[in-house]
């Protein structure tokens, strides 16, 4: 199990395996949160206590972004409705969380969500065009 929690602890969930890459997307709130995105279905992660966020929504409202109530950090994102861009089984949960996981053993993947393709991290890895994920592993 790999345990992550936001700044202040009121916020934490376990998660398991540890992912084998995470996503950096550089929409503009993603990136100026800074956020690394670990994806898996919902039923694979496991908050501490039902976690105390509010909810950010922009855009097609389709997203929703959590933040702890307590300290702010940004700790996980999900699709909101049905028809949720075919992702309403999953969560993101915010990587940069996990502290004791390695990014030296977690593949970097970039999507060009705007921004005209910059990003503040490197990659080796080329990057993906708006709505393609890798797929699972």
């Amino acid at each position: 199990m790999v345990a992550a929690s936001c700044h202040c602890g009121a916020v934490r969930f376990e998660v398991e395996p540890a992912p084998d890459w995470v996503l950096d997307c550089n929409c503009s709130h993603c990136r100026l949160y800074g956020g690394l995105w670990a994806y898996y279905p919902e039923r694979d992660v496991k908050f501490a206590s039902p976690p105390d966020t509010f909810i950010y929504l922009w855009g097609d409202r389709q997203l929703e972004f959590h933040h702890c109530r307590v300290c702010g950090c940004a700790t996980h994102t999900t699709a909101r409705g049905a028809g949720a861009s075919g992702d309403a089984d999953k969560i993101a949960v915010n990587a940069r969380l996990m502290r004791d996981l390695d990014p030296a053993q977690v593949r970097l993947v970039q999507k060009n969500n705007g921004n005209d393709g910059v990003f503040w991290t490197k990659s080796d890895s080329p990057m993906l065009p708006s709505h393609d994920l890798p797929a699972d592993p």
